[in-house]
């Protein structure tokens, strides 16, 4: 389980079922699995489970009493509304442009021919993407803390896969300050200039002061650094990962990259990628699609039974500590024949394996699946084909082979690199 959890939840369900229980990290869980368990918390979820526990450790070295993630019932309804705006797939299709810029300017400086971490350089281009987007600032000259403290956090405070000692460590409190004072930069950022701002550049931190000046007993001064950081912290471990992951699989399979490569190239014929241009793009999207479903960064989410009830011929009573292995059906032969092979055409509208019932869901399920699903979509194809574009990549060694590090969400590993063989702009 520590390995991959996703494939250790995928064999218990094919020997034990939709139910069963695990021990570890020190605890015991019950998992739900299967489609049936993804059906069951998209229509029951709201009545009886609850995200409070699993995330009020992350709430509190945060200095927050509670967030988005950890909310439920009416007022988690109420902070996704005031965030829809932020995360949303418009939003981000009226900010293409900083999408593009971004991507292009991280590009231009990768080294040719020498080695380039895969997951690093990515995040890199997300990170910057979210920030500048959702919060009018560039987190750039903050990213390796970022990294330090959110990946130590959700580690050791949120999944438990690493020692609680590291967040006392040197490397960890300077980074706590760092985030702490991008954090503060932000908000007074927004705070003092807010009045002056036109209407139309008004992001997701706009809205979330916006929020708390309107009712500040439901929005406190003392939760807004967990929401104000969203948009830096939501790429790390989310679009980074799978674009390093979708990168790893294009360098795997010539052929969809070549074919990925012209239909960027055509999408970009005048200069740029436009809103409708990205909406023709099908085979980066359906590359995108078997990323997520070979390679989901979320396999699981965790929650505590608020309501007792009862699924697939037990009672699972309030209280108990449950893992819904939503990921589960990716890897089930009965939904997605050879799942262990990548292949596009799943997604053809004459296949369309996606699309049936609680089989699909790379971005959780029930009322916290990811409010900025939307948004990610169109951050990996726009980012993607991008990339493709303006570069051919090669991996480095040819012969690397994908190791998965599981915390503390899977990505690739550090020994993922590529080396960029030509600018295929320039040598036009």
């Amino acid at each position: 389980m520590a390995g991959d959890v996703g494939a250790f939840f995928t064999q218990q369900y094919l020997r034990l079922g939709p139910v069963f229980r695990v021990h570890a990290l020190g605890r015991r869980f019950t998992v739900l699995a299967g489609p049936e368990a993804n059906l069951f918390v998209t229509k029951e979820g709201r009545l009886h489970l609850r995200s409070r526990e699993f995330w009020m450790d992350f709430d509190r070295e945060l200095g927050a009493a509670r967030s988005m993630l950890s909310m439920d019932g009416a007022e988690h309804a109420r902070m996704r509304k005031a965030q829809k705006t932020g995360y949303s797939r418009s939003f981000i299709h009226e900010h293409l442009d900083d999408v593009i810029g971004i991507t292009r300017r991280e590009v231009a400086a990768w080294p040719l021919d020498e080695s380039v971490p895969g997951l690093y350089a990515l995040q890199r281009i997300i990170t910057d993407q979210l920030g500048t987007i959702a919060a009018g600032m560039s987190p750039r000259d903050y990213l390796d803390d970022m990294i330090v403290f959110v990946r130590t956090l959700l580690a050791a405070r949120v999944t438990r896969q690493r020692p609680a000692v590291l967040m006392r460590t040197p490397r960890f409190r300077r980074a706590r300050r760092r985030v702490e004072e991008l954090y503060a930069t932000v908000r007074a950022a927004h705070e003092q200039g807010g009045e002056q701002r036109p209407e139309a550049d008004t992001d997701l931190v706009d809205d979330l002061l916006a929020l708390h000046h309107a009712d500040p007993q439901f929005f406190p001064e003392t939760d807004l650094m967990p929401a104000v950081l969203g948009p830096f912290i939501a790429g790390l471990d989310t679009v980074g990962s799978t674009c390093a992951f979708m990168l790893y699989a294009l360098l795997k399979h010539p052929d969809l990259l070549e074919r990925m490569t012209a239909e960027a190239d055509a999408s970009f014929a005048g200069g740029t990628l436009s809103a409708d241009a990205l909406r023709t793009l099908d085979v980066t999207h359906r590359v995108g699609l078997e990323t997520l479903r070979m390679y989901p960064i979320a396999p699981a989410i965790t929650r505590t039974v608020s309501n007792t009830f009862d699924f697939a011929g037990y009672t699972i009573p309030a209280g108990e500590k449950v893992i819904v292995a939503t990921t589960v059906p990716h890897h089930l032969e009965q939904y997605f024949p050879e799942p262990e092979r990548f292949d596009i055409d799943r997604y053809t509208p004459e296949r369309q394996e996606h699309h049936q019932p609680g089989v699909f869901a790379p971005f959780g399920a029930g009322p916290h699946v990811c409010l900025g699903a939307g948004f990610a979509e169109v951050s990996i194809a726009a980012t993607m084909a991008t990339i493709v574009h303006e570069i051919e990549p090669a991996l480095d060694p040819p012969d690397y082979v994908l190791k998965i590090s599981p915390a503390p969400t899977p990505s690739p590993d550090d020994r993922f690199k590529f080396r960029v063989v030509r600018r295929r702009q320039s040598a036009d």
